[in-house]
């Protein structure tokens, strides 16, 4: 005769258990009684949303969920990471289908995702597009959709790290073969090491000419910091000449800084496009698989002036909110290394 059903761990003395009686059937939950009784309280708790109907989400098309997911994103963050998160989404459903349901993921499709990408997309795509499915479920869980997240613990390709800098050759052929108001780009990104980001989104109301600075309220790093500030970016003698000519022409504080040849602000994938044409075309090919990307102008300004200031001032002038993310720097600059290798070597 089955026991009732009770709040409380019994005894089963034959096996020395402290069990409980679930789904009509005999649990043995643990030794120990105090350790049997939470181990009971967790399993009414989960029997009880199942209950109420707490699985339903498991019959629906996994595209669905992955739309909750982006409308959160799209409300609570900004909108270059609703954007990125979509494009990744967009591009793993190309692989895993619209139908296929919530509850029938598994790593399997993970790994289905890397196969499929690893040809054509670099390991830092891959494990992107990788981490926005697992971010789906991880944003499940958190607001009660799910209990678990099938996908946790897959092992994804390492992010590769960029680490080309512009060789001085290279970026005079990158100026021969751009238009000028690209050129305009290369050179601004060159001398103040700003993101790509930062210099497609710059509008006059952000330019303070008399004291020569730019000055983002809004950035990057902004969410990280303690105290919010903006980011402030002094500008070299070339750069604030170029702004106070363009000035002239584009009075209008609302209006970018940086504009096409058709008078329109560059978007992320413009940007993109451009430089790969023009790196074609100044015949600039890839080196250790790494291609020349607009992004290598920031790496090279930080290159070049690791060692000529403190790590503290240089995170500064890149807007990172500590120095951590300058050491990446450090290792590219091989006049540094050659300096510490012969100091090190001099007798004491």
């Amino acid at each position: 005769m089955a026991r009732p059903k009770s709040d409380k761990p019994w005894f089963h003395k034959q096996s020395g258990y402290w069990c409980a009686t679930l789904s009509g059937k005999r649990t043995y939950l643990d030794r120990d009684y105090r350790v049997a009784a939470k181990k009971l309280i967790a399993l009414r708790a989960k029997e009880k949303r199942e209950n109420a109907g707490g699985t339903e989400w498991l019959d629906v098309p996994f595209a669905t969920l992955a739309g909750e997911y982006l409308t959160d994103i799209k409300k609570r963050r900004k909108p270059n990471t609703y954007r990125a998160n979509r494009y990744r989404l967009l591009r793993a459903l190309k692989i895993l289908g619209t139908s296929l349901r919530v509850g029938e993921v598994k790593k399997f499709h993970l790994g289905k995702i890397e196969q499929e990408l690893t040809a054509t997309h670099s390991p830092t795509t891959v494990a992107d597009t990788i981490t926005a499915v697992q971010s789906v479920f991880n944003f499940a869980i958190k607001y009660d959709l799910l209990e678990t997240n099938p996908l946790t613990g897959y092992d994804k390709p390492s992010r590769r790290s960029r680490s080309r800098i512009i060789q001085p050759a290279e970026f005079q052929a990158l100026l021969r073969h751009s238009d000028m108001h690209f050129r305009r780009v290369l050179i601004a990104a060159k001398f103040t090491g700003c993101r790509p980001g930062e210099l497609r989104t710059l509008i006059w109301e952000w330019v303070d000419l008399e004291n020569q600075l730019w000055v983002f309220p809004d950035h990057k790093t902004i969410t990280t910091q303690r105290t919010p500030m903006p980011r402030i970016v002094p500008l070299p003698g070339a750069i604030w000449k170029l702004c106070s000519r363009l000035h002239e022409s584009q009075p209008d504080l609302n209006h970018h800084v940086f504009l096409n040849q058709h008078g329109k602000p560059y978007t992320k994938d413009c940007l993109v496009r451009k430089m790969a044409r023009v790196r074609d075309r100044a015949g600039i090919e890839k080196k250790g698989g790494e291609n020349l990307i607009l992004y290598s102008a920031r790496h090279t300004f930080a290159t070049n002036t690791v060692g000529k200031v403190s790590d503290f001032e240089l995170a500064q002038l890149m807007g990172h909110t500590d120095t951590n993310l300058i050491k990446r720097y450090a290792h590219l600059n091989a006049d540094r290394l050659r300096d510490i290798s012969r100091r090190a070597q001099q007798p004491r």
